[in-house]
């Protein structure tokens, strides 16, 4: 047991008056800092107390913190040696910053907040008039108390140091001291009682005997005091007590409750498998790729490691990334990954993948479950995920066996309720977005960045970022390497300029002894290739290509969309399946309805973008997948035409006997192509051929080259210098060569710095394109938290939350649609659970969508008395009220745009969302 401080903070006088609800206990000897302040009040039993003492919720977020600390030792090591303290010492410090971390709880502005009887009153002259959060306030009144003596207090200061601001944040975001006067908040009786409260706990919480000497691991401190807090805080497991025990007795009882809790909250980590065969994977009679035979035989380096996979579609980058991760796991470099994609399709699909193999990588027969979290704003509507956690119950996968847990995905409720716990789980797939949030100003940042820390962060399709979010994967990867994390980067189409930025964002966080620190030197232009970097090396080793990943393939190049109409009608009537990649919803709206009439019986014409109701889009999903996947049979895909936007691109594994797409950026571009003859399986069929729909090369060239053709489509690729390039490339090369010559090659000749000139027509509104790229990276980096700016000096950025996204430009609204149909309203979408069946009947459109119209009074009070049902009503979708028209697959509705014009808009479930024409 600690000893006391020889000189107390403060005088401990008891008051002489005590709240009539406890008389009947020896309350005359306990002290008024744990009688007279009430710490949460806000109870789940009515059976129970009114209230819990704020010196006991003190000490259950403390035992909360001993307990996490003692179930995730890696973390207390590395938040250790980044301070310059012992285990112990850093042990100590954290478990004291969890006790104060409600001191300004004592403040009469925030006492006043709940009338409780015998309560002590505000001080006389004290009114509570100060609106500043608690955390604030006592930020200010340590401070303070620190700058007036008595020199006890300002050695706990020294050693707890900056971590204090950290503790003081536990809400979420860094607090400002400054700008009130501390009097209106709290009276010097209040502050003694405050200080008197510190100088208890010291008489039992042992004091470091070092002080913190560090910086970056701030980040990691203020995530543990939320997630501490989070725990401390929950009645199930610390529930109300009677203020009737000395806080070193209610110590002992709070770490009881904290080991339960802990337990319950399913935080304890699984032991990482020793060893992980290439075979676990994929199976023993697959053959593995050359990338997979690389990433089984690497041996990391025990020390944190960014590595960056460049290979095409189909070589096993997924098996490669996890037995790399796997390998820095068991080297102990984390316990767990979370693996990033660009959206939620792609990351439901490999959250499928996963959940069958995931455990593999830990060891079999333990007591203890490693959960595997979905992280994206839709994964409640992803049924794996709903199941994987038990109905009716609080945890789920506790009693199951050993054999029943391997068969499926396991969540925790804990880890389950809240996207902000996501890291917490040992396994994590989901959006980049999850883990750009871990960078931006906006609330419980820290706590994501914490728990990623300890996660091997896999990027993946690194190439499907714009500049924007580009820059806030740098940030990313700048905190993760200077909180000791690992990465994994995985892309088919990277520039080297990019590979180099990655490199160095990376590696100038380590503190290494790398030559040119800063301005890393890369030597190799091979392809495929990983690149290794960590703080004493950066090595390039190049790969071999897998089989049937590399091939030339030649084009043909349609001027004209309805040449590209007639050969794809062509090649389904002689049986074999297609797919046009348009750039734009709209544009395949218009070949879909322009191929169902031109197309002749036997031939089917299919339709996907991501502009359908959820529920439709997953139902198209799911048909182009059993149509196209890998387990479609001949008789699926005889005589299909796939019409789809950039979904395809990324999200499914299909495969097309022809393909034609619009022109596109030459990344994009192999990208699309990876779909066609992407399984080699198939029984014969031609010789695989891109056709590209693009204007022409010859002849006068204007700044409208592109738009002149697509319209629509030039606002989606702005940058016209690109797409010249892209197209010359392909007409100079005849094709896409892949075997002949580097992917790499067909990338820098567009994007790299020896690119081709322009024709003087296209080169203003390409370098305007590349202007605006600039622009939007340098946004980038100005909403994303500085590292080395430090904790409490950046708190102005939380101020402006609202402006920190994860995206840049036109996210876009939420419609929720609904029908409209003899005085009912429904969901556009059915399904037996109603909020279920709202959410799968949302679709997203452009922001500026503007106001809908009810279709009658009626129907404007069942919309209204729908939305005042929504769960998320606070922030809900906007509602649309869909009646019939004389098309029986057609519904419409109406609406008033931005400038109050009326338009008219429809929605089908074959055809998806349109805006029609202004209505006079």
């Amino acid at each position: 047991m600690a000893k006391p401080l020889a000189t107390p903070l403060v005088a401990t006088a008891v008051s002489p008056r005590w709240p009539d609800p406890y008389r009947k206990t020896d309350l005359m000897t306990l002290p008024r800092w744990i009688l007279g302040y009430w710490g949460k009040a806000r109870p789940a039993r009515a059976d129970g107390p009114a209230w819990h003492p704020l010196a006991y919720h003190g000490l259950d977020v403390a035992a909360a913190m001993a307990a996490l600390l003692d179930l995730r030792p890696a973390l207390l090591n590395a938040i250790a040696r980044a301070a310059g303290l012992s285990p112990q010492d850093a042990r100590r410090a954290l478990i004291l910053l969890a006790a104060f971390h409600d001191l300004g709880k004592f403040a009469e502005n925030f006492q006043q907040k709940v009338e409780i009887p015998g309560i002590i009153p505000a001080a006389p002259g004290v009114i509570g008039s100060s609106q500043r959060g608690h955390g604030g306030v006592g930020l200010r009144l340590w401070e303070t108390a620190v700058q007036a003596g008595p020199a006890p207090l300002s050695v706990i200061a020294a050693r707890l140091g900056q971590w204090i601001d950290a503790a003081f944040g536990h809400h979420g975001a860094p607090v400002e001291s400054k700008g009130f006067h501390l009097a209106e908040a709290l009276s010097p009786a209040a502050r003694d009682d405050a200080l008197a409260f510190v100088n208890d706990c010291l008489g039992f919480l042992p004091m470091p005997e070092a002080s913190v000497d560090g910086a970056d691991e701030i980040w990691q401190v203020a995530g543990l005091l939320i997630l501490a807090d989070w725990i401390g805080s929950n009645q199930t497991w610390f529930p109300y007590a009677p203020p009737d025990s000395s806080l070193e007795a209610y110590w002992q009882k709070a770490q009881g409750n904290a080991k339960d809790a802990l337990a319950k909250a399913a935080l304890r980590e699984a032991p990482i498998a020793p060893g992980l065969d290439l075979s676990d994977l994929i199976g023993p009679q697959a053959r593995p790729s050359p990338l997979q035979r690389f990433a089984a035989a690497e041996a990391p380096p025990r020390e944190p490691t960014l590595y960056i996979i460049e290979d095409l579609t189909g070589s096993g980058k997924t098996e490669a990334a996890l037995l790399l991760a796997h390998r820095l796991m068991a080297a102990g470099q984390a316990e767990g990954l979370y693996w990033a994609l660009p959206s939620k399709a792609t990351a439901n699909a490999l959250y499928a993948r996963l959940a069958a193999v995931y455990r593999r990588l830990f060891q079999p027969d333990t007591d203890i479950s490693p959960w595997i979290v979905l992280a994206h704003g839709d994964r409640d509507l992803n049924p794996l995920f709903a199941d994987s956690r038990r109905p009716g119950g609080e945890y789920y996968g506790e009693t199951r066996l050993a054999d029943e847990q391997s068969a499926e995905a396991q969540c925790a409720a804990f880890l389950a309720d809240d996207m902000k716990k996501t890291f917490l789980g040992q396994i994590g797939i989901g959006t980049i977005d999850q883990a750009l949030l871990s960078v931006l100003p906006v609330r419980h940042q820290s706590l994501r960045i914490c728990a990623l820390s300890r996660r091997v962060l896999v990027v993946d399709e690194a190439h499907a970022y714009d500049d924007y979010v580009q820059a806030e994967l740098a940030r990313l990867l700048e905190f993760h390497s200077a909180l000791g994390g690992s990465a994994i980067v995985l892309s088919a189409t990277l520039t080297k300029s990019q590979r180099r930025d990655l490199c160095r964002r990376y590696q100038r966080t380590r503190g290494g002894d790398l030559p040119n620190a800063g301005a890393v030197k890369l030597t190799e232009d091979a392809f495929p290739l990983v690149t290794r970097v960590s703080a004493q090396s950066l090595v390039e080793t190049p790969q071999d290509a897998a089989r049937g990943t590399r091939r030339d393939l030649p084009f043909r190049l349609f001027s004209t969309v309805d040449q590209a109409l007639e050969s794809l009608i062509d090649a389904a009537s002689a049986g074999l399946c297609g797919v046009y990649i348009r750039n734009t919803v709209t544009d395949a709206i218009a070949a879909v309805q322009r191929l169902r009439a031109l197309a002749p019986p036997g031939v089917d014409v299919a339709l996907f973008h991501a502009r359908f109701a959820l529920g439709d889009r997953l139902a198209h999903e799911n048909n182009a997948l059993g149509r196209f996947g890998k387990n479609s049979t001949p008789d699926d895909r005889r005589g299909r035409i796939l019409v789809a936007t950039q979904v395809v691109e990324q999200s499914l594994d299909v495969d097309f006997d022809v393909m034609v797409t619009d022109l596109c950026p030459m990344d994009l571009l192999i990208q699309r192509a990876g779909r066609l003859h992407r399984h080699a399986d198939r029984p014969s069929r031609p010789p695989p051929v891109l056709s590209v729909v693009a204007p022409p090369t010859e002849g006068a060239i204007t700044a409208q080259w592109y738009a002149a053709l697509f319209p629509q489509g030039q606002f989606v690729y702005r940058d016209v210098g690109q797409l010249w390039r892209t197209l010359s490339v392909l007409k100079e090369r005849g094709g896409l060569p892949l075997l002949s010559a580097s992917p790499r090659l067909l990338i820098e000749a567009v994007f790299g710095d020896s690119a081709a000139p322009l024709p003087p027509t296209l080169e203003q509104p390409s370098f305007k394109a590349e202007g605006k790229r600039q622009a939007e990276r340098a946004v980038g980096y100005v909403v994303s938290l500085e590292r080395s700016a430090g904790y409490s000096q950046q708190v102005d950025a939380w101020k402006t939350e609202t402006q920190a996204t994860t995206r840049l430009g036109d996210q876009g609204i939420r419609l929720r649609l609904a029908r409209w149909q003899k005085g009912q309203l429904r969901p556009w979408f059915d399904d037996p659970d109603p909020w279920r069946a709202w959410r799968l009947s949302e679709v997203s459109v452009r922001r500026g969508f503007g106001t809908p119209i009810p279709p009658d009074a009626l129907a404007a009070k069942a919309m209204a008395a729908h939305q005042a049902r929504w769960p998320d009503r606070s922030d809900p979708p906007l509602l649309v009220a869909l009646t019939a028209t004389d098309d029986p697959d057609l519904w419409g509705a109406t609406w008033s745009d931005e400038d109050d014009a009326v338009r008219r808009l429809h929605y089908s479930a074959s055809e998806g969302f349109q805006i029609d024409e202004i209505l006079p």
